[in-house]
């Protein structure tokens, strides 16, 4: 049997055929083992039926050198089957790092597989899936890049520096203006049978799938990591009823079909907290937390956004279970700059408590929406806040030991519109540059290292402060040691615009005067001390 080349932690599908017509082939069962040359093996991966008479088992080494698989089912056609041998090749994309992972010497971080940090920052895209249908690559087929508008949405947003979407699988509908060619709801298909007003829930949509396979795939050749939200509660749709046959099959589908690409973290539902409406306490999603990591062979971190709503102050049980907190917490109610510097030291406040109290990385998921610009705005608009705001938020969330998922409300609400360009995108870049060059692992909030901001440290070592109002400020740098080098970078975070200097004084307090040429620009300050 011919041997295939697979690069390292990239997706292949085997298929198999039946022989057997089956009045619902959604109902037979199919596994799959691998087993790698040294022995390691990734076992019960299972496969999900794609139309016809095929069934796929998706695969991605986890290892260099050759894996054989086999099958089991309780079809005798694709029962035992040994497939064709992959010898795991060298990935070659520079984009693919494996699964995220946590950092096992920092529990409040992530890390790539291959062993290099991972710091989220995050752009929400609920509608993935909607526009994907509609502007991407059509149910499978060659993109056309005259009519591709998803491919140079997915490549801008690299380019500013996100690199964790969150996103919805399904969501149907919330508020939306037809006559409008950016509103995507509802979506052109429905992911179950028939249609969401009058659905047929004991089979899925396979054209929904195979499409949704376009969406994923990208992200995935682009190294931006999906939060997938496999339910949602507040947006119209018509789920089957929980814990029926239909709905553990929907979930288990999910689950096969997406599980081999390397760039997915799972996620209850958006907006967890809606489940509590239908169900007693968090029963039904700690059943799903489990439920999916009992059909998960590559084991993905895994979430539940927000199930406590207003959850600032407290850690749920269903927090508790999860692999990172994903939290949906808002502060600012007001629109003057005093309403806004106040919300900032809340949302640090509440960062760094959460990493004091749980040993998990945090996420604040839409804290604040961003006012979206050009005629077709958003009709939630009005509650929304101009950019300056939402990336003072930002910088608070991440100088409190907190990674931030950003909210744009032409691209996250009823919209997909990623023209014009807001202006407050490519200061995203500039604040994902200057976190990469720190070693964020081993570093904890603890603003007594200042006497204004907002302060991020590993003592003695590095310093990430962040001053809301900008100005000057006085540090406690007397843990440095006097033969090392600090090396000390100011940045506008409205402009970009850096100052670099080395810092001779240790004491506790240090004054660093502001060298950048609007000193009442937000500023943040990165101080790195070396031998």
């Amino acid at each position: 049997m011919a041997k295939l080349s697979v690069q390292l932690h990239n997706v292949h599908d085997f298929k198999l055929a039946s022989r057997t017509v089956y009045e619902n082939p959604f109902r037979v069962n199919l596994m799959a083992t691998f087993t790698h040359e040294s022995g390691r093996k990734i076992v019960n991966l299972p496969g999900f039926y794609d139309g016809g008479k095929t069934w796929k088992v998706r695969f991605s080494p986890t290892a260099l050198g050759t894996w054989k698989g086999v099958t089991a089912s309780d079809d005798p056609a694709i029962n035992g089957v040994e497939l064709p041998a992959v010898v795991c090749v060298p990935n070659r994309n520079p984009a693919i790092r494996g699964q995220v992972r946590i950092d096992p010497r920092h529990r409040h971080r992530f890390v790539w597989e291959d062993g290099t940090a991972y710091i989220p920052l995050g752009f929400e895209l609920d509608w993935l899936s909607a526009f994907h249908q509609r502007l991407g690559q059509a149910k499978g087929k060659p993109v056309n890049p005259r009519n591709d508008r998803f491919s140079p949405a997915m490549d801008l947003l690299v380019k500013r520096g996100f690199n964790y979407l969150v996103s919805n699988l399904y969501a149907h509908d919330r508020f939306t203006d037809p006559s409008n060619p950016y509103a995507l709801t509802p979506p052109d298909m429905y992911c179950f049978g028939g249609t969401n007003d009058s659905p047929n829930h004991t089979v899925l949509n396979l054209e929904f799938f195979k499409d949704f396979d376009g969406a994923i795939a990208a992200t995935h050749q682009r190294g931006l990591v999906v939060d997938l939200m496999i339910q949602v509660q507040n947006k119209r749709v018509n789920w089957p009823a929980r814990r029926s046959w239909e709905d553990d099959n929907f979930w288990r589908y999910v689950v096969a079909r997406y599980q081999a690409y390397c760039n997915i973290l799972w996620d209850v539902s958006k907006e967890t907290f809606n489940i509590l409406k239908h169900s007693p306490g968090h029963a039904y999603t700690l059943d799903r937390i489990d439920f999916i990591r009992r059909h998960d062979a590559y084991k993905h971190l895994l979430t539940a956004h927000d199930p406590d709503m207003s959850s600032y102050g407290t850690v749920s049980i269903a927090d508790r279970t999860c692999d990172y907190i994903s939290d949906q917490i808002h502060f600012a109610m007001g629109y003057d700059k005093k309403e806004t510097l106040a919300s900032a030291k809340l949302y640090n406040r509440e960062a760094s408590r959460k990493f004091r109290v749980i040993d998990k990385p945090y996420i604040n998921i839409e804290y604040g929406y961003e006012v979206g610009v050009g005629p077709d705005k958003s009709i939630d608009n009005n509650a929304c806040r101009p950019w300056q705001d939402l990336l003072i938020w930002t910088y608070a969330l991440y100088a409190g030991g907190a990674f931030a998922n950003y909210y744009y409300n032409n691209t996250s609400w009823n919209l997909v519109k990623f023209s014009p360009e807001p202006e407050s995108w490519v200061r995203y870049r500039y604040l994902r540059d200057l976190l990469e060059a720190m070693d964020l692992g081993p570093m904890a909030p603890d603003n007594e290292f200042v006497e204004r901001g907002m302060c991020l440290a590993e003592r003695g070592r590095q310093y990430f402060i962040f001053l809301s109002e900008g100005g000057d400020e006085s540090a406690d740098l007397g843990a440095i040691p006097a033969n090392y080098t600090a090396r000390c970078v100011w940045m506008d975070i409205f402009t970009g615009k850096k100052v670099t200097s080395v810092i001779q004084e240790r004491g506790f307090r240090v004054a660093l005067a502001n060298p950048l040429p609007d000193k009442t620009h937000p500023c943040a300050i990165y101080i790195d001390a070396r031998p």
